[in-house]
This record gives structure tokens, sequence and C-alpha cells, in this order.
């Protein structure tokens, strides 16, 4: 099975994702073509960002790692697919993708055979 891994801003290198501890501009594209954006960040930012008044911590999508690389991410990309994220996540509509992800020319894809 291949599926691709998009990083709609683009990919130079870890620096900024290190940094911030999170990447949001992540599809992934399955052989459908349906898209797919996993919210990738890290324990400690989940931990800087839980505030003490609140109950839970709530994202769409999220996956945590233990550091927010690219090698990271497209190794946690088996793992979703073995969890079976395709049938718990919904695909991003047209609109939305078209509103927060374009243009496609920014994008940096990597395939990912499973």
């Amino acid at each position: 099975m291949k599926y691709k891994v998009i990083f709609a801003d683009g990919y130079d290198d870890d620096i900024e994702s290190l940094t911030r501890d999170l990447r949001t501009d992540v599809l992934i594209s399955d052989e459908q073509g349906n898209l797919y954006n996993p919210f990738f960040i890290t324990i400690e930012r989940v931990n800087n960002e839980f505030e003490k008044n609140k109950v839970c911590y709530l994202e769409d999508n999220l996956v945590i790692l233990h550091s927010v690389t690219k090698d990271n991410i497209l190794k946690a990309i088996i793992e979703l697919y073995e969890w079976a994220f395709y049938k718990k996540w919904l695909p991003i509509p047209e609109e939305v993708l078209q509103k927060y992800f374009y243009p496609k020319e920014n994008w940096t894809t990597f395939d990912i055979e499973i």
C-alpha cells in the first residue's frame, strides 16, 4: 500500500518544528487520494498547554511524538495505518484544503510503502 506524506509548507529541515514542538501542516494521502491532517506534537508541548484548570486536553487527529522530526513523522505513518486512522479520522474537505493548505507548489512530498 502506498501513502504520501505531504509537508504543505515545504520541508527544508526540522529546526522550526523542533523549537515549537509541533507540526500542523502535514497531510497524509492514501491510495484513493483522500487527504488527512494529523496534528503532530510532543508531550512537552501538551504539558505546557494543559492548564491546571482544564480537565482534559483535546485536539483533532492528535499524534504525540518524542520529537517532531520528518523521520519520526514518516515512521509514525506505519503505526497510524496499523491503528486504522483512515477509519477513525475524516478526510479533509476540499474547501478546507484550499483555504489552509494551498498553493500546492509549496508542498514537499515523501512516499511511504506500508
